[in-house]
């Protein structure tokens, strides 16, 4: 009997980790800084950000554009 390994691809895509981290938006690097990024639309540190999408600035558009993409799956 063999066991199938775990699906490694969607792990992070499956309840509860999709709603749970949100590490899937554009970065940039800080200029003058090797290990620091920040989310290229609302500027915000990646360490502020944490993963989480509500850590994004309330008019950033990756946050505005995955708020609407739940909306509109959930209804």
């Amino acid at each position: 009997m063999t066991t199938k390994p775990p699906d490694t691809d969607t792990f992070y895509h499956r309840p509860p980790y999709s709603e749970g981290f949100d590490i899937g938006y554009p970065q940039e690097n800080l200029e003058g800084e090797m290990y620091k990024y920040r989310c290229r639309y609302c500027k915000r540190l990646t360490t502020d950000i944490n993963g989480r999408l509500e850590n994004h600035a309330e008019d950033c558009e990756y946050r505005l554009a995955r708020t609407k993409q739940a909306g509109t799956r959930d209804g």
